[in-house]
């Protein structure tokens, strides 16, 4: 699933548009090292390239085993915290 579907997803679960904009690691670099600490940004940045590196890209049933039950789709997931009220006071 992109980013991009994952916004279309919770606009329709919220009720508002929410749009992903994507940013290049460098800029994502720049962005958390503002707050000083260029460890963090190194760390950070570090995650989200091996997240996204494509490694992850294949389903596979790590859900089914860490819970013992099977995954939700994340569309059922958004419109199920948005119902509870998990989104409520963020943004």
């Amino acid at each position: 699933m992109s980013f991009a579907e994952m916004a279309n997803a919770l606009s329709h679960a919220i009720g508002r548009p929410i749009r992903h904009i994507p940013i290049s690691f460098e800029a994502f670099h720049a962005a958390i090292a503002t707050s000083g600490d260029a460890f963090v940004a190194d760390v950070f940045t570090a995650i989200a390239r091996e997240t996204l590196d494509g490694r992850n890209a294949q389903v596979c049933d790590g859900v089914q085993k860490a819970l013992g039950r099977p995954p939700r789709d994340f569309a059922t997931y958004a419109i199920q915290a948005a119902k509870s009220g998990a989104w409520a006071s963020a943004a």
